[in-house]
């Protein structure tokens, strides 16, 4: 037996209601994804909007039919609102605040006025605009997740589309004061590809909520907290994953950072290697790799690098900290490092082989003073020797042979 128009029009409120309790659900099991509030009310104040539809379907009280109305065009400004946040992290409510005084307003006047066709085409209308900016907004942010988005933009356009006819059949029929709601086959064709697409836009929204998560837990695995680079289990899996060709490694440690610690506190100590992170990020190239491989030992490997290039960057970085000043228990203070290097001379990189060779280098490094960058490069090792920064005389890196061994 089909359903008919009232049956739908009950399903759509039951689906709504169990679809909020659902995004509910997923909020409190991720506070941190607060669209999913936004979501929840806009689609209980669509339900709700509905149900007080139903009833002014019985009563035709222009009063009920105004306030139906426009609980349900509060709705839709908070399921465009989510979607904003979703996309930029900021729930705009001045924009959701606009978009349902101007459109409730538009409703309300000629519904109150006696003339609820008219308020009928304004809701339709209304609600076709809100849905479409709403796709608009999510089609923009579809780099997250091109196919999933790419659906829910449609599902949007869709639903959308699904209230022109009921506008245009009113007003091709010109019935401005309706005794009775409407009833005809674009109102039934509106609530069923809206109780249709109101279960896909859910399904994809929290599916695309669940990425979002799993995303986010592998980054919070790959991140070391204090600096916000790679840590060093990551590092090793884009090298095994993203790494194909040769490269340069460089290993960064800093000099007498125990020193620092004991003397200038571990706040100190923390801001340092911060600070060094970020000299890392900024000095490193687009395609470069910088990771914290643990304490005070940095690691950046550069794809396709010569060893010169990757020796020159290094005292670049090795610069850029020198010239710091920071403050801790002892007052002021610098800090310098030490940094060793090596590059591949195969078709592709071995990490280990890397690994080993600039931590040789790193410890020629410290065995000559400190403060400077060592290569390596099999079997021949060099050292960079440079001047203090602190005298003011910065100078070319020049690369001095050393015998190994």
């Amino acid at each position: 037996m089909p359903l008919d128009y009232h049956s739908l029009l009950t399903a759509f409120v039951l689906s709504g209601c169990g679809l909020a309790i659902t995004f509910f659900v997923s909020w409190l099991v991720s506070r941190t994804e607060r669209f999913l509030i936004a979501w929840k009310l806009g689609v209980s104040f669509m339900a709700l909007g509905v149900l007080f539809y139903s009833w002014y379907a019985q009563t035709m009280s222009p009063v009920l039919g105004a306030a139906g109305y426009t609980i349900l065009l509060t709705g839709l400004a908070f399921v465009f609102g989510a979607g904003r946040e979703f996309r930029t992290g900021v729930l705009p409510w001045r924009s959701m605040c606009i978009i349902a005084v101007t459109s409730s307003t538009a409703m309300a006047v000629p519904m109150l006025a006696g003339y609820n066709g008219a308020s009928i085409i304004v809701l339709n209308i209304a609600a076709t605009l809100i849905l479409l900016v709403t796709a608009w907004d999510y089609w923009r942010g579809r780099a997250e997740a091109r196919l999933a988005i790419a659906l829910l933009t449609a599902l949007y356009i869709l639903t959308g589309l699904s209230f022109v006819p009921c506008a245009i059949v009113l007003l091709y029929a010109g019935e401005w004061r309706l005794s009775q709601i409407p009833s005809n086959w674009a109102e039934d064709l509106n609530i069923v590809v809206c109780l249709t697409t109101l279960a896909g836009i859910g399904a994809l929204s929290l599916a695309l909520n669940q990425a979002r998560l799993a995303r986010g837990h592998k980054r919070d695995a790959e991140t070391d907290p204090l600096t916000g680079l790679l840590n060093r289990r990551a590092l090793l899996s884009h090298i095994a994953d993203d790494i194909e060709g040769p490269a340069a490694l460089v290993i960064f440690d800093a000099d007498h950072f125990k020193i620092i610690n004991d003397v200038h506190g571990h706040l100190a100590g923390d801001e340092v290697l911060r600070t060094f992170g970020e000299i890392l990020k900024l000095s490193s190239p687009s395609q470069g790799l910088a990771a914290r491989l643990g304490g005070e030992e940095f690691a950046l490997l550069v794809p396709g690098a010569s060893l010169v290039t990757a020796a020159l960057l290094a005292d670049v970085v090795r610069t850029r900290l020198a010239k710091r000043q920071f403050t801790g228990n002892g007052g002021s203070f610098n800090c310098t490092v030490s940094a060793g290097v090596s590059c591949s001379e195969d078709a592709a990189a071995d990490f280990e082989t890397l690994l080993r060779d600039a931590d040789n280098a790193l410890y020629a490094a410290k065995r000559n003073g400190r403060d400077r960058v060592a290569v390596n490069s099999g079997k021949i090792e060099f050292l960079a020797h440079t001047r203090s920064v602190r005298d003011d005389q910065r100078s070319p890196i020049d690369l001095v042979r050393l015998k190994t061994g």
